[in-house]
C-alpha cells in the first residue's frame, strides 16, 4: 500500500496547531503529500516515502501581499498548497523545529483570524434557520401545517452545521496561543 486518501481531515483537526502536528506525525511515519489542492479540507492524497521530519505551517491569509509566497520561500519553506484561504507550508529539519510565527502575538492573531472566519460562516448559517422558522410559523398559523413540517429537514441540516461551527469556534478560542 503506497498510497492512501484521508477524508475531511481539516474538519477534524480544526485547531491549526493540531493540523500541523498531525501532518508532521504522518511525515514521520513516511506518509507525505506532494501538493495540497483547493479541496484538501475534504480529501488529501498521501504516498509512502522515507520517513521525514517536517515542520508544517497552516496560515490563514485571505488577502496575501504580493511578496507573501516569496518571503516564505526565501526562508526555506516549501509551498504545499492552499485550501480556500489557508496556505500550507513545510520545512524539513533535523535538530530544532523551525518556527514560522516568531512571537506569541502573531500566533494569537492567526488563530483569531481563523476563529473570526468561522464566526462569519456561523452567522451565515443562522440566517436561513431564522428565515425557515419565521416562514414555518407563518405557514403554521395560516393552516399549511404540511408545508411547515416540510421545513424541518432544512432547519435540522443548518442547525447541525451551526452546532459543528460553534464547536470549532470553541476549540479555536481555547487554543488561541497554540
Amino acid at each position: 500500500m503506497n498510497k492512501k486518501t484521508i477524508w475531511f481531515s481539516a474538519f477534524r483537526k480544526v485547531v491549526p496547531a493540531d493540523f500541523e502536528e498531525w501532518m508532521e506525525n504522518l511525515a514521520k511515519d513516511g506518509w507525505n503529500i506532494d501538493k495540497l489542492g483547493q479541496f484538501g479540507a475534504f480529501k488529501i492524497k498521501l504516498h509512502k516515502t522515507e520517513p521525514k521530519t517536517y515542520r508544517y505551517v497552516f496560515d490563514l491569509n485571505v488577502c496575501p501581499k504580493k511578496d507573501y509566497k516569496h518571503t516564505y520561500e526565501q526562508f526555506g519553506w516549501e509551498y504545499v498548497g492552499r485550501m480556500s484561504s489557508c496556505f500550507v507550508w513545510r520545512k524539513e529539519y533535523t535538530d530544532v523545529r523551525p518556527e514560522s510565527f516568531s512571537d506569541r502575538e502573531s500566533l494569537i492573531q492567526r488563530n483569531k483570524r481563523l476563529k473570526n472566519a468561522f464566526c462569519v460562516i456561523l452567522i451565515m448559517m443562522l440566517v436561513p434557520i431564522a428565515a425557515a422558522l419565521v416562514g414555518g410559523s407563518v405557514l403554521f398559523v395560516n393552516g399549511d401545517v404540511g408545508k411547515a413540517y416540510a421545513l424541518i429537514p432544512f432547519v435540522l441540516f443548518f442547525a447541525g452545521i451551526s452546532i459543528y461551527l460553534s464547536w470549532v469556534i470553541r476549540q479555536l478560542n481555547k487554543n488561541l496561543e497554540r
